[in-house]
């Protein structure tokens, strides 16, 4: 019997890992465009900043909807289906709650 801990163990954790990498691809790019000297003056890409935070959402909504469907289909309930299913909504409203106020940003004090 194998029992691919590993493998389900990171399934439940990828919605939080996608987070994470959002959270620290996003400030990293702006600090690193609102320094002097930095990648683009004036302040970060929001075009850059868009398409990382649309991905992410994206990503979050897909495991979701993958544990959900795994979750109706399967008799015998995984509880790291269930851990995957509320990461990914809790990740999803952390994606957005990161992805804004960054987006608001137009230029660099």
């Amino acid at each position: 019997m194998s029992d691919h801990f590993l493998r389900r163990a990171t399934g439940a954790a990828l919605p939080f890992l996608i987070w994470a990498a959002h959270f620290g691809f996003c400030y990293i790019v702006a600090a690193a465009q609102c320094t002097p000297g930095g990648w683009r003056p004036g302040g970060p890409n929001p075009y850059l900043l868009g398409a990382a935070t649309l991905a992410a959402l994206a990503a979050c909504a897909w495991i979701g909807v993958a544990a959900q469907r795994r979750l109706r289909a399967s008799p015998r309930k995984e509880f790291t289906d269930y851990v995957a299913a509320a990461g990914a909504v809790l990740s999803f409203i952390a994606v957005v709650w990161t992805g804004i106020p960054v987006l608001l940003v137009r230029g660099c004090a």
